[in-house]
This record gives C-alpha cells, sequence and structure tokens, in this order.
C-alpha cells in the first residue's frame, strides 16, 4: 500500500510538474507571439524611420563623440554632390570652412565643458550658420542644428546634427541687404531735398540733401514748419489752397517757387513735386525740392545768348538766309537788302525768284539748295552777279529730331577783294625777287616763277614736272629737309643747303605754304631765299663777337691773374735769392715757382686763344661726377651750408664733356651760395625723366625725349619774376661789381644749350631757387621709349579741392584733372580755399595745394582742414624737391609732395594712390 502510494504520489507530482510545463510553454509561445509582434512593429518604424531619412529634404548626420560619422543620410548626395560613402569618410577639418570650423569646435568645447561639471542641459539644441564645400569645390550656407545623444543613464553617446540648405536664403538676404542699402544710398545721396510732413506741414523726416540744401541742422528741421520756416512763395492763397486740394486728392502736384534758408533768410529757386502717401494709421506729405537757382540762371543767359546770337545774324556783313523744302525763304537777314536791293521782309513765304532776285542768282542758289537737301551734307558754291560781285555761299544742313534735312541755311560771304588778290597774286608770282615753287602732295613742281633761273640755274620748264629731289645733294637730305618742313612739331621756315644747276652749294632759307590753309593734301607753296652771301657774313660777324668777347674776358682776367702771379713770382725770388740752395726750403719754393710760371704760360695762352672750343664729348655718368666733386663743393659752398646729395637709381648716361658740365655744377652751386650768405640748405639731386609730347604741349621750352635731371635746390634769397627773366643774360648781375661778372649763369646757359639741353628755374622771392638742367641721355632704345609711351593714366571720379595762386598753373592744373574725369574745385589761394571747403566739406575726396601762396600757405591749409577732418587726404606741390624744401616749410613724415614742373601721368598716378590708400 505504501508503494502504490509513493507511486501515485509520484505520477501526481509528474502530473503537475507536466502541467506547469504546459503553462510555462503556453507563456512562452504567447511571449514569443509578442515578441514577434514588436520585432513586426519595429521593422515597420524602422522602415518609416529610414524612410524618412532618406526622403528628408534635410541632411541628417550622426556623429559619435571623436565626430566620426556613424550614420548619415542619402540626401547628402543631393545636396552637397557626395555619396554617402564619400561623405562619411569625410572630417569636418575637410567639410567645413576655417571660420565655421572654429564655429562648431567652439559649441562642442563649450558643451564638454558643461557635461564635464554637470551643468549640461539634455535637451539643448544649437543652432548656427556654417559654410560647408560641395565636391564641386563650391561653398554653400547650411543651417545646423546641433544636439546631443544621451543613453538611457543621461550619459553622452553621440551628436545628431541636422543641415539644411540655406544659400538661397542667404543670397535673398544679402540681396535685400543691398536693396535697402543702396536705397538709404539713393535716399542719401539724391540730387533731390527730400521732405516728409504731416498735413499741418511740421516736418518729420528729411534727407542729407535737405539738410544741406538749407543749411540747417536735422534737430532745427524737426523743430520746423514747411510754409512758416522755409516758403517765400509769390503766388495767391487761392492758388496755394487750390494746390493742397489736389494734394489731398492724391494728386501729384508739380510747381516752382520761392525757397527761403531758415538761418540767413537767403532765398534761391526750387522745383517741387508733392504726393500725399500713407505711413501706417497716419497721412503724410511726400515733398521732392530741387535747387533750380543754376538751371534759372542757365536759361536767363540762354534767352541773352539767343538775344546776342540775333544781333549777330542781324548785324552780319554776310547774307543769311533760311530755306525750307520747298525752297521758300523762313528767313533772311538785313544784308540781303545791300545785295539785291530787296527789302527783308519781300523774302520771307516766298522763293527767290517770286521775291524778284536776280535770275543768277536764283538759279545757282535753287541748285546749292536743292543739292544740300538731297546730300545732308555742307556745300560750298562760289558765283558771280551782273554787277561784277563775287559771293562765295556755304549751304548748311538743319536736321529734325529724326535726323532728316528740314531747313538750308545759306551764309554768302563778298569775296570780290579775295579775287582781285588772286589777280594780283598771280602778279607778284612773277615779280617777286624770290625763288617760288609751287608743288602737288607728291613733290612734284606743278608751278615756278622766272627767279628760279637766278636762285637755281635752271628754266621754268626745265623744272616742272620734276620731283624737289634734283636740287639736293642726296636723297637722305631731301627727304630729311620734306620732314622737318612738313612736321608740325616745327615751323614752317627752315635753313637748308641746296644745289645749283652748275652744281654750286647754296645757303637756302625755305619757307611753307598750304594752298588749302591746312595740309598737304592741297600742295603748297615754297618760297625759297638765297641767303648764301648774309650766312657768310653772318658766320664773320660771329666769329668777330666771339673774338672781342673772349678778348674782353681773357683781357681782365690775365689782368687780374697776372697782379697774383707777379706778386707769387716776386715774393719766392726774394726768398729764393735770400736764402742758399742748401736750404731744406729751397726745392720746395722753386716748386712754387715753376707752378706760378706755368700759370703765366697758361694765361698767355688764353690771351691767344681765338679757336672756336670743341667738345669732348663721350658717355658720362652724372652721378660719378657729382661724387668726385663732393670735397671740393663741400670745401666751395662753406661749413655754414648744410650739402645733400640725391643720386638717382639707375640713372642713365649722357653725351658730353665732363669738364664743361662740372662747370655747368660748380657754377651752380657757386651761384646758390651766393644766395645763402647766412647758410642754409642746398640739395643737389639726379634722376631719370621722360618728357612726352603731351607735357610739351603744355610747356614749350621742353622738347620730347629721355632725359637725364640735374636739380640744384638751395634756401636762399629766391628772385622775383622780373630778375628770372635776366638771370641767363651775360653780364647780368645782381651782386655788387666786386662780387661777380655776370658770366656764371650765362656760361651755365652755352654749355647745357650746346650740349642740346634745356634749363629752367623755379624761385620765389624770400622762398629759394631750384634750377632744373635736362641733359639728353645716350644709347635709347625704341622698345623702352614705346614702353614708357604705353603706361596707362588713371582716373577717377572724385571731387579734388585745389588751390594754386599762379593763373596760368591753376588752369592747367584744372584742365589736367578734368580730362581724367575727375571733379575740380579751384582756389585762388589759402584763404580762398578754406571758404570753398567750408561750402563743399562733404563733398572733397582730397586735397592738391600748392606749398607757397599768398595769404595762407598749403601747410597752414591742410592744418586747418585736418582739425575739422582728420582723415583728409591732401597733396602738395612745390618747385622745391621732396628732400630739400627751403627751410620755412618741411614736410612731416607720411606727406606726399609732387614737384613742379610735374606731367599729367605722374600727378594722376600720385592721386590715384592717395585716394587709394587704406
Amino acid at each position: 500500500m505504501g508503494h502504490t502510494d509513493a507511486i501515485n504520489r509520484g505520477h501526481q507530482e509528474l502530473l503537475d510538474e507536466i502541467s506547469s510545463l504546459k503553462q510555462h510553454i503556453q507563456e512562452l509561445e504567447r511571449y514569443k507571439a509578442e515578441h514577434q509582434h514588436m520585432d513586426d512593429s519595429l521593422r515597420e518604424i524602422e522602415a518609416k524611420y529610414r524612410f524618412i531619412m532618406g526622403n528628408t529634404a534635410d541632411i541628417i548626420r550622426i556623429l559619435d563623440l571623436n565626430q566620426r560619422c556613424v550614420y548619415l543620410s542619402p540626401s547628402v548626395f543631393r545636396i552637397r554632390g557626395f555619396t554617402v560613402e564619400e561623405a562619411s569618410e569625410r572630417t569636418i577639418n575637410q567639410d567645413l570652412t576655417p571660420e565655421s570650423l572654429q564655429q562648431v569646435r567652439s559649441a562642442f568645447e563649450e558643451e564638454m565643458k558643461l557635461e564635464a561639471t554637470g551643468t549640461a542641459d539634455p535637451d539643448r539644441t544649437r543652432t548656427m550658420e556654417i559654410e560647408t564645400f560641395r565636391k564641386d569645390g563650391s561653398l554653400i550656407w547650411m543651417e545646423a542644428n546641433f544636439s546631443f545623444i544621451r543613453d538611457t543613464q543621461g550619459k553622452l553617446t553621440g551628436i545628431l546634427v541636422i543641415s539644411r540648405d540655406i544659400s538661397e536664403r542667404k543670397k535673398a538676404e544679402r540681396a535685400l541687404k543691398k536693396s535697402e542699402q543702396a536705397l538709404r544710398t539713393i535716399l542719401d545721396n539724391t540730387y533731390d531735398a527730400i521732405f516728409i510732413h504731416d498735413l499741418e506741414g511740421r516736418i518729420l523726416e528729411g534727407n542729407q540733401r535737405m539738410l544741406d540744401l538749407y543749411e540747417i541742422t536735422k534737430e532745427q528741421a524737426i523743430r520746423s514748419t514747411i510754409i512758416d520756416d522755409f516758403s517765400c512763395e509769390g503766388s495767391s492763397l487761392a492758388e496755394q489752397k487750390e494746390r493742397w486740394d489736389r494734394v489731398m486728392k492724391g494728386e501729384t502736384v508739380t510747381f516752382e517757387w520761392k525757397a527761403k534758408r531758415p538761418n540767413d533768410g537767403s532765398l534761391f529757386d526750387v522745383d517741387v513735386a508733392l504726393k500725399r502717401i500713407d505711413l501706417g494709421s497716419r497721412p503724410v506729405v511726400l515733398a521732392n525740392v530741387r535747387d533750380i537757382t543754376r538751371r534759372k540762371a542757365t536759361e536767363t543767359a540762354l534767352r541773352e545768348s539767343e538775344e546776342k546770337f540775333r544781333a549777330v545774324v542781324e548785324n552780319s556783313r554776310d547774307t543769311i538766309m533760311r530755306f525750307d523744302r520747298r525752297h521758300r525763304l523762313l528767313y533772311v537777314n538785313p544784308n540781303v537788302k545791300e545785295q539785291t536791293g530787296i527789302p527783308p521782309g519781300n523774302f520771307i513765304g516766298k522763293t527767290l525768284e517770286e521775291a524778284g532776285a536776280p535770275e543768277e542768282l536764283c538759279s545757282l542758289m535753287e541748285q546749292a539748295t536743292e543739292q544740300a537737301f538731297l546730300s545732308g551734307e555742307i556745300g560750298r558754291t562760289e558765283f558771280q552777279l551782273p554787277d561784277g560781285t563775287w559771293l562765295d555761299s556755304m549751304l548748311i544742313p538743319e536736321r529734325d529730331a529724326s535726323g532728316k534735312v528740314k531747313a538750308v541755311i545759306s551764309s554768302s560771304h563778298d569775296i570780290t577783294a579775295h579775287k582781285q588778290n588772286e589777280a594780283l597774286w598771280r602778279v607778284l608770282f612773277q615779280a617777286a625777287p624770290l625763288a617760288i615753287c609751287v608743288i602737288d602732295q607728291d613733290r612734284i613742281l606743278t608751278r615756278v616763277n622766272d627767279h628760279c633761273v637766278q636762285t637755281f640755274g635752271y628754266r621754268p620748264e626745265e623744272m616742272v614736272g620734276r620731283r624737289t629731289d634734283f636740287l639736293y645733294f642726296s636723297d637722305d637730305e631731301c627727304r630729311a629737309v620734306g620732314e622737318s618742313l612738313y612736321s608740325p612739331s616745327h615751323y614752317a621756315t627752315k635753313e637748308v643747303r641746296m644745289k645749283r644747276k652748275d652744281g654750286e652749294k647754296i645757303c637756302v632759307l625755305l619757307s611753307r605754304s598750304y594752298l588749302n590753309g591746312r595740309d598737304a593734301s592741297g600742295g603748297s607753296i615754297i618760297i625759297a631765299q638765297d641767303i648764301t652771301a648774309r650766312k657768310t657774313l653772318e658766320e664773320q660777324l660771329r666769329q668777330a663777337q666771339k673774338m672781342e668777347a673772349i678778348g674782353q674776358l681773357a683781357g681782365g682776367v690775365a689782368h687780374d691773374f697776372n697782379n697774383i702771379l707777379q706778386a707769387i713770382l716776386g715774393y719766392t725770388n726774394m726768398v729764393l735769392f735770400s736764402m742758399g740752395q742748401d736750404n731744406k726750403h729751397y726745392g720746395k719754393l722753386k716748386e712754387v715757382e715753376k707752378a706760378g710760371e706755368r700759370a703765366a704760360a697758361l694765361t698767355r695762352q688764353l690771351l691767344a686763344f681765338s679757336r672756336r672750343q670743341v667738345l669732348q664729348l663721350g658717355p658720362l655718368d652724372l652721378n660719378q661726377v657729382v661724387d668726385d666733386l663732393m670735397k671740393m663743393l663741400r670745401r666751395l659752398i662753406g661749413e655754414n651750408i648744410e650739402l645733400s646729395i640725391l643720386p638717382g637709381h639707375a640713372l642713365r648716361k649722357i653725351n658730353a664733356d665732363r669738364s664743361q658740365i662740372e662747370q655747368v655744377l660748380i657754377n651752380l652751386c657757386v651761384n646758390a651760395r651766393d644766395a645763402m650768405p647766412d647758410g642754409g640748405r642746398l640739395s643737389i639731386e639726379t634722376q631719370n625723366v621722360w618728357l612726352d609730347e603731351d607735357y610739351c604741349i603744355h610747356h614749350d621750352w621742353a622738347k620730347p625725349g629721355r632725359y637725364v635731371l640735374l636739380s640744384i635746390t638751395d634756401s636762399g634769397c629766391g628772385m622775383d619774376g622780373e630778375t628770372q627773366k635776366k638771370i641767363f643774360e651775360p653780364f647780368f648781375t645782381t651782386k655788387e661789381k666786386s662780387h661777380g661778372t655776370g658770366l656764371g649763369l650765362a656760361t651755365v646757359y652755352g654749355v647745357v644749350r650746346q650740349h642740346d639741353g634745356m634749363i629752367q628755374v623755379y624761385s620765389e622771392t624770400g622762398k629759394g631757387s631750384r634750377f632744373n638742367v635736362y641733359l639728353p641721355v645716350t644709347e635709347s632704345t625704341d622698345e623702352e621709349i614705346l614702353e614708357e609711351r604705353q603706361v596707362p593714366s588713371p582716373g577717377g571720379h572724385e571731387t579734388i579741392l585745389m588751390a594754386e595762386d599762379d593763373e596760368p598753373l591753376r588752369f592747367l592744373t584744372t584742365e589736367m584733372l578734368k580730362m581724367a574725369g575727375y571733379r575740380v574745385l579751384a582756389a585762388v589761394d589759402g584763404e580762398d580755399a578754406l571758404r570753398i571747403y567750408q561750402e563743399h566739406g562733404r563733398e572733397v575726396d582730397l586735397l592738391l595745394l600748392d606749398v607757397v601762396m599768398p595769404r595762407k600757405g598749403g601747410r597752414t591749409v591742410y592744418d586747418e582742414i585736418r582739425a575739422i577732418n582728420p582723415e583728409i587726404r591732401c597733396l602738395f606741390m612745390s618747385g622745391y624737391s621732396e628732400d630739400a624744401v627751403h627751410t620755412n616749410f618741411i614736410l612731416d613724415h607720411g606727406l606726399k609732395l609732387i614737384q613742379k614742373p610735374f606731367k599729367s601721368l605722374d600727378l594722376m598716378r600720385m592721386l590715384r594712390q592717395e585716394l587709394d590708400r587704406r
């Protein structure tokens, strides 16, 4: 029984265990079903998530804490051009610009610090705008939202970045900002003064032009009313009320009136446009006010000009007529009566024939007028009236706005006297005691007078039809004479050597005139005067004058020099006679005696000298000449004068006589020393210069070419204008008789001219002097010259306040600046410059000031303007070197100076450099 019970209990336990196991199996199956449902839901959610991530317009990126990419949405390809694999391998260092990279790193470092201190906000999201690279290297703007991913314990595990392309938005923002800036710029810089006032006339707002026009401050404007403070109109109250009613109805009303400035009550003309507009909750009136004072003055001047023109036409000695398309007269001036005998009023509305003019005049004028209508070009015709009067008529087409000829103006001039002169010229052509030749544009003789037989030995028939080269010794000579005679840079008169029929050489003065008065295309008249005998006499006279001058000079030198030599040799002989040959100084004194005797021999040679001096020319480095003379020059000028040498860089060689150039340098330094008896500053400066055609047009003393410039500048007493005109004349001197012969500067001038150079002086009384010596360089190349000529001339459109007291220089500088495009405000002196700046200060971009001016100098003007505007830019002008300005004015470091005379190109370059300086 016990065994059976045991079996039953075991069986029951087994059944319970099986039941429990079945229950567990059921629970597992239920859990499996739930888990499968969860897996399906999760897969569905993940599919949706991946769909959203794959099709979002933004780039979604997940980074680990080392900023390596864990996940990247496919939209990166559409936005940046990279595949997911390519973009995942790139670091933020490669993706971002340096500025954006620094911005991102700073944010990450800040978040890490907060995390380390436990103060980080787990829900914090950072948004920033960054620039990132596309695959093609271009940049795009992205708006990036950064948030940090945490696990269930709140620990950082990664970074979620959602980026959106905002390039178009940034572009639109920039465009909007630019548009706003442009609108504000237009408002502030418009030519019109703009008011906004309420319906009672109280000013609410106005632009800068309004403040400038009425010369008031913004505070004054806001406290003012349009009618009471600014208006001075002469119209009636009814007219003003009618105008205001139209404005209130929404019309734009324009009218002219007299305005006044509140501060001084001055009146000026304005053109006004009023328009009612709504700003928010209240209506206001927008007023555009334009200053038309100048226009009014121009209209008045135009009316006066028209009246003057009519007066000129009415009183002209020419007959002036205006024809319509049917040849009917619209206007004739009073002079028509003198030529036709018919009153002017009888012509209006009629043809010449209908008015009763001579038949010959009617026929010729009808043909000429019709031709002008058909061709549309200016025409000329000559004809003779029955009474013998010759007329020269010019017919000028008058066009309408479409360009069609609507009328023809005829101006007829009486040329009877001219025709008579032509007949007289034919008589004089043969009677003149000069060889007169007419040649065509190919230099072929078409007519010669009989006097050519006496000059050239040829009969007229032997010369006509031939080129002029048979009258010269070579084709090269013929070509050179032609180029010189017809060159626009030379006079139409030239002395040349020519060949007679018998081969004899003659000296001829050729004069050239154009038959058409303009150029050689219509042929030329050449007048040849045989001056062989005169040239021989002139040469003899010059030689005699030169000998006389040299003899006078040599005599004066020999007289004084021999007196000195006599003293030297006399005392030397006395000492030698008193001592024995064994004395240790005997040999030295004998050398002194020999030197004195050699000097006496040189004096005798000077007295015997009468032949023309020959220059020993050769390539010469002017810097080397100055350097070699330094010791002597320092002794020569004395210790109380400061000497500075400014050698030019890469100075070109000149073809010159070294001794003569040394004499030029010494004479100029001695002249400077004598101008500074109490000491001062002397500067010797060399540089390469190029004088172009434009510079020489405005400086008639200059010749185009490449030169080495030697400048001697002193801070001495200077010279007035009358003295400067005479300083190069022989024997002219401002010194006492015992302190100079007046030959120093005359010698300098002669040497410079003999070297084909030029010399100019710039000086003012009490302000020092500057001598500029231009010596032509040797071994110049065409390529170098062409390269310099092709250097461009910058220009600009800024406003320049220029002060120059010399009227010709002021006009010239103004024209230079205007041609380059600048606006110029010209002042006659320092006080005038300050006045102009007070009126136009806001417009002035740069000051161009002469250093020395009456009333106030350039430095004083600059200092006073700089006190008002510390940022003002300035360029000084002076006839003194930048490193050798006279002691009355020394430029501060950093200020710029351009030396007179200057070139348009150098001035324009220095102006541009100053205006573009940041």
